[in-house]
């Protein structure tokens, strides 16, 4: 719910939550317009957790869900309260979907699984957050906001005038 408000208007999301079965917003990324947004909280609204933690099968849909615009980089954000204990069958999917986007993870509570949290985000060249105290969820979510809002590098390009260049890394 708090990083919803965070969307810019030329921004794209989705939402697919997952407790025993998984349920998405949308089949494409929406754009983030205030008929959207409202959508998404009020799915969020309806939701009652309840079954198992399904995450394997959730993080397949995600990865599988269309791509927004060839020139948007997607992040997925993977929050949970449950601990599972899939770990290598996440990594796993994760890094062979790296070029899908890359992978925050937000455990939430104090049942989380803090290993696959951090490892989670790791492979999927992201950052982990652990709330445990659900005071600091608020603060999380503008941490995590204000990363992905600013990427630190983006649409980089190099120019080589005059001058040789050699083994240049990435090509």
């Amino acid at each position: 719910r708090q990083m919803l408000p965070t969307l810019r208007a030329k921004d794209t999301f989705n939402v697919l939550l997952f407790a025993g079965d998984s349920q998405v917003l949308s089949p494409t990324p929406l754009p983030a317009t205030p008929a959207n947004l409202s959508a998404a909280l009020s799915l969020l609204d309806q939701q009652r957790g309840g079954g198992g933690t399904e995450l394997l099968p959730a993080l397949r849909r995600a990865l599988a869900l269309p791509r927004p615009a060839e020139n948007m980089s997607r992040t997925v954000a993977v929050v949970t309260d449950g601990y599972v204990d899939i770990e290598t069958e996440a990594y796993a999917l994760v890094r062979q979907n790296l070029g899908q986007g890359n992978v925050f993870a937000f455990g939430i509570g104090t049942s989380v699984n803090r290993h696959l949290i951090e490892s989670l985000a790791r492979a999927g060249q992201g950052e982990p957050f652990i709330v445990t105290d659900a005071g600091a969820a608020e603060t999380e979510a503008a941490r995590f906001a204000a990363m992905i809002g600013a990427p630190v590098v983006s649409a980089v390009t190099a120019s080589f005038d005059g001058v040789k260049a050699s083994e240049v890394e990435p090509a």
